[in-house]
């Protein structure tokens, strides 16, 4: 058999954007605003604990998004990037410091030389 491993570091502007570009594709699942600090939670499970601040509110509320949501928002990014990821792959996610990491791992079959 043969195993591809591969590892997707996401920077913090990196997953800013990634949020900024979950938020504008589904807009039903974060309240509107303007966008204020992400906080990573190296934390099992993982989180993100996003602040957002109400039209015409003085303060941010935050809100948390969970681990399998974070995957959507990664998997739709690198699509949203052309970077490509396997869907018959095993996907998991760490925090790093400061960044996010999605790893990606796909089983391959040996196929016997003809």
């Amino acid at each position: 058999m043969i195993v591809e491993n591969r590892r997707i570091i996401f920077s913090p502007e990196a997953v800013r954007e990634a949020v900024k570009l979950y938020r504008e594709s589904f807009p039903q699942k974060q309240p509107p605003g303007v966008l204020g600090p992400i906080i990573l939670r190296n934390q099992a499970p993982l989180a993100l604990g996003i602040s957002v601040q109400a039209v015409g509110a003085s303060n941010f509320r935050e809100i948390e998004m969970a681990e399998t949501e974070i995957a959507a928002m990664l998997i739709l990014y690198c699509r949203r990037l052309k970077i490509p990821l396997p869907r018959a792959s095993s996907k998991s996610m760490e925090a790093q410091n400061d960044s996010l990491v999605l790893s990606i791992t796909k089983v391959l079959p040996v196929v016997p030389a003809a």
